[in-house]
């Protein structure tokens, strides 16, 4: 078995870096036809996303994509009546056959059995190798109750969202597994497991609110500089703008090196964004080059460009104004935004979620509790017809009854107080509010 450690830097779930109780693990199958582990570890790592995983395996090859610290919360199963397993449980994904198709639910046909039927064989034994190591690493018995859970057993124990993963697929493929056998399975491998080495990386989040908290910049500010700079490069200082990757059929790793080779000369003029803060325009781009080239480092070093960027932003008074006495994330997020980075598209819409951003980092490093949901937006299913519209969170007295229903369906949650989530189509007079609190009346996707 192989781990390829590719971590969803981008999704605000690894950003939150939320630790879990280590608990225990559930297994779960991403319930769709697609064997790549790439495919979803490239559509997840998005700041659009509301689930998160810690690692998916490829029904190709057997190989894990780990992708969350298995300390870190994940958003993999929902929640329920007693609580949430994202709390307690590392979540893992096997990615499924590419011959089935589903039709009604977790019913599916398949067009071939025989490849199907090995795909699944090759996720399941690299389960058990890797459930195997986790245990060993974390000192889980697997035998012990509620350790070692399917998403179906984490409903059934009301911790998550109401799936039938994997068990359905297992069952219609007449695999003959279960989750007992897979937990026996799981003990009688733990004495020829090989403990994983814990891959060291550099925590970019941390590094960069150290520095900017050491000179002298409050919570505000410095999570509202961080929610720019995650949109903007997703804290990577390699970082080239997206579009000049097709464009100049080139790496963020590649660029980074010719440009310190000496062998790309246009790095000045080429109008691509790069590093931390997507330095575009060529005047900026020459004084971090020239900057770089004086301190002897990379073009992409990360202290380099943090000592880079605070001079910079010592010419923006109207900028340091405000964050030197930033009263929210949102002030300091808008100031950023609209006099420092100064993208084409500075909406409220993208105001929203880079304030959202900074938030996440200001939740994390100032130390603030852990919501049982996720961070906004994310989306809820609402599972009956009538689920009360109210015009503020709250049903005290029923006064606020908007007379008004969600209807059953998926909707966008765009603020959270209490128990109560805001609905996205009335963000604008924040008047419509539905209870999150009942799983009964809806779900928290996963």
């Amino acid at each position: 078995m192989k781990i390829v450690e590719h971590f969803l830097t981008r999704n605000r779930c690894y950003q939150a870096a939320q630790q879990n109780t280590k608990g225990g693990l559930m297994l779960h199958s991403v319930g769709c036809p697609q064997p790549s582990a790439q495919v979803f570890v490239n559509s997840w790592n998005s700041a659009d996303k509301s689930a998160c995983v810690h690692a998916f395996i490829d029904a190709n090859t057997g190989d894990v994509y780990q992708t969350l610290p298995w300390e870190y919360r994940g958003w993999h199963c929902g929640s329920g009546p007693n609580g949430s397993g994202n709390n307690t449980h590392i979540g893992v994904e096997m990615c499924e056959p590419a011959c089935i198709r589903y039709t009604d639910g977790a019913r599916f046909t398949c067009s071939n059995v025989e490849e199907a039927r090995a795909a699944v064989r090759r996720t399941y034994e690299s389960a058990v190798q890797l459930f195997a190591e986790l245990c060993e690493r974390f000192r889980f018995d697997p035998l012990a109750d509620g350790v070692i859970l399917s998403h179906e057993e984490g409903h059934k124990r009301g911790i998550a969202s109401n799936h039938g993963d994997p068990v359905h697929l297992w069952n219609q493929l007449n695999m003959g597994y279960t989750m007992d056998e897979f937990r026996k399975a799981i003990k009688a491998a733990m004495g020829s497991a090989a403990v994983p080495a814990e891959p060291a990386a550099v925590d970019n989040a941390a590094v960069i609110w150290n520095f900017l908290k050491s000179k002298g910049l409050n919570d505000y500010a410095v999570a509202g500089i961080m929610g720019n700079l995650e949109k903007e490069s997703g804290l990577d200082p390699c970082n080239l703008q997206n579009s000049y990757n097709k464009k100049l059929n080139i790496s963020d790793a590649d660029y980074t090196a010719v440009v310190d080779a000496g062998a790309y000369p246009d790095f000045v003029t080429d109008k691509a964004g790069y590093g931390l803060v997507q330095w575009t325009y060529w005047s900026r781009k020459k004084a971090l080059l020239d900057y770089a080239k004086a301190a002897g480092t990379s073009i992409g070093d990360l202290n380099m460009q943090l000592a880079f960027m605070w001079q910079e932003l010592q010419g923006y008074k109207a900028v340091m104004t405000v964050l030197n006495s930033a009263a929210s994330v949102r002030e300091a997020s808008d100031i950023v935004l609209h006099k420092y980075e100064q993208p084409g598209d500075q909406s409220v819409a993208v105001e929203e979620k880079r304030a959202a951003s900074g938030q996440t980092f200001f939740d994390r490093f100032t130390g603030s509790s852990v919501s049982p949901f996720p961070i906004v937006p994310f989306l809820v299913r609402v599972v009956i017809p009538d689920l009360n519209i109210r015009t503020s969170p709250g049903s005290a007295d029923n006064s606020n009854l908007s007379g008004k229903y969600t209807g059953i369906g998926t909707f966008t949650i765009v603020e959270i107080s209490g128990s109560w989530g805001l609905l996205k189509s009335y963000r604008k007079k924040r008047n419509g509010w539905i209870y999150l609190g009942n799983p009964d009346y809806c779900e928290i996707c996963s």
